[in-house]
């Protein structure tokens, strides 16, 4: 399958292109993804096409499987799910100069910090760019 998240426009562009249908379809669906939506809710793109991209390709290969929101100071811990089982996780950061979230751009660590359970399986792979956005 073919992960669209991690392409750039252009890139989406070309692919599309390469599947036989106009370059425009890949700015929608660009715009699209980047909005967080799935094959389904992207309404200006016919039926079939949906259907077709869901064979052949993913647009969100990331789910937010667990969120826990601290009442001390609103962070907000997300556990990620990726298409394959594993999961990383993140953290939301509120500050008063601005917002940050941290994301785990791999599954496992080689560190072996004994207080971290993200060292218990090693490394396990690194996450795709697509993962990461």
């Amino acid at each position: 399958m073919t992960e669209l998240t991690g392409m750039t426009c252009s890139e989406l562009t070309e692919w599309f292109r390469e599947q036989g249908y106009p370059a425009f379809r890949g700015k929608q669906v660009f715009r699209w993804i980047h909005q967080g939506a799935d094959f389904d809710e992207m309404t200006n793109l016919s039926k079939d096409l949906r259907e077709t991209l869901k064979k052949n390709a993913v647009a969100q290969p990331v789910r937010i499987r667990l969120e826990k929101k601290s009442k001390l100071d609103g962070t907000i811990k997300f556990l990620y799910e990726m298409k394959d089982g594993n999961c990383v996780e993140g953290v939301l950061m509120r500050y008063k100069y601005g917002v940050s979230l941290c994301v785990s751009t791999q599954v496992g660590c080689r560190m072996g910090c004994r207080f971290c359970a993200s060292t218990l399986e090693g490394l396990v792979r690194n996450l795709t760019a697509g993962e990461i956005i």
